[in-house]
């Protein structure tokens, strides 16, 4: 039965996070929603979580029901009751306020505006305690990994979105499904009767997790850069301005804004671009620049050329990068991808298997003294 219960414990864990995280990501509770003040005390406590079904979900709400909607203030979700219907539409208040919303100027809240319907079993609210502070401390967990990992990678493109916990999300959805096909299919199993898969899952999280943010430093910042020259006559004095047939010079700046050192191979898409250097290595924290000639053609007009960069993480000796990018642009990248994975997976097995010895060999003395 251990097993069982343990499985289904796990699976309504991920359910609270998935709802927790997609409803932060659609700006709108799914599932369940949580309230941060005491305005809505004693019927939701604060940092109390509530079960919320979506408004497509529902039929049409009506007085005394507890509903969700945006802040005319645009300050984040408000969950209060509707204690009024006018021609304007709903008036609401929290059931500890004195006041209505629209009395301290909120405007009537119409139909549309409601995100979410908290059910009511006779004339109760199916309330979660904690939830809210639980998501509220696992938010900031989150944002402050975040914020670890754009100083670490530099990774600007991440700031401000919900791509680190999203990310952690769908990554601990794969890897629970895949170790739970695993474990179906595998008779090994501990005193207890548990199948012996969390080491395995742990690791398999972990990797997955490398792969996804090494992944991303090699291939957001990468990619094409277009160079516009202008060939005029007269030619003023200007970057990328010359005269009929001559040639403008520039720079092509590599930032790795990371503390691991990258490679970057450039590479002209069309003809008339040279560039200096073709190949460069970039240390952590630090910037290159590399010179870059144009060819203007010989009719005046304005003339687009391409700058392909692919970038990768030096983790392999230079000239292995440089082989294996002769070979395919794209064999760096899934050889670095696959070598850090399955380091930190190999690592995050041993780790936690050294910890499921050592928590084995506690209980084995246990339970000799306890027989002694």
């Amino acid at each position: 039965m251990t097993s069982p219960l343990r499985r289904f414990g796990q699976f309504a864990v991920l359910i609270v996070i998935c709802s927790l995280a997609i409803g932060q990501l659609l700006g709108q509770p799914i599932l369940l929603g949580y309230v941060t003040s005491g305005s809505m005390e004693p019927t939701i406590g604060a940092g109390d979580g509530f079960v919320a079904v979506p408004a497509v979900l529902t039929n049409d709400v009506d007085t005394g029901d507890v509903v969700v909607y945006e802040s005319p203030a645009g300050d984040g979700l408000v969950t209060h009751r509707i204690v009024d219907e006018t021609e304007e539409g709903y008036v609401t208040r929290g059931d500890a306020n004195p006041v209505t919303d629209q009395a301290q100027g909120d405007p009537p809240l119409e139909g549309d505006d409601v995100l979410a319907t908290a059910p009511q079993i006779g004339g109760t609210i199916l309330t979660i305690p904690g939830l809210g502070i639980a998501a509220t401390n696992a938010g900031a967990v989150a944002e402050t990994a975040q914020l670890w990992l754009i100083d670490l990678t530099g990774l600007d493109q991440l700031r401000g979105t919900t791509a680190l916990p999203v990310a952690l999300l769908v990554l601990s959805l794969v890897g629970y499904a895949l170790e739970t096909a695993r474990d179906r299919s595998s008779p090994e199993r501990d005193r207890s009767g548990d199948t012996v898969a969390a080491p395995s899952r742990l690791a398999l999280g972990l990797a997955l997790f490398v792969v996804v943010v090494a992944s991303a430093a090699m291939l957001v910042p990468a990619g094409g850069e277009t160079l516009t020259v202008v060939s005029s006559d007269p030619a003023p004095d200007a970057e990328l301005v010359t005269e009929p047939g001559g040639t403008a010079r520039t720079s092509y700046h590599i930032s790795n804004d990371g503390f691991t050192p990258i490679v970057t191979y450039l590479e002209p898409v069309d003809g008339g671009v040279s560039i200096t250097r073709d190949v460069v290595s970039v240390s952590g924290r630090n910037s290159e620049a590399v010179g870059v000639t144009v060819e203007a053609p010989k009719a005046t007009g304005h003339y687009d050329r391409t700058v392909i960069e692919r970038r990768y993480l030096q983790v392999l000796p230079r000239g292995v990068i440089d082989t294996l990018y002769a070979i395919h642009p794209w064999a760096p990248f899934v050889v670095i991808v696959t070598i850090l994975g399955s380091v930190v997976y190999a690592f995050g097995r041993r780790f936690a298997g050294y910890q499921n010895v050592r928590t084995t060999r506690k209980q084995n003395v246990r339970e000799y003294v306890g027989n002694r």
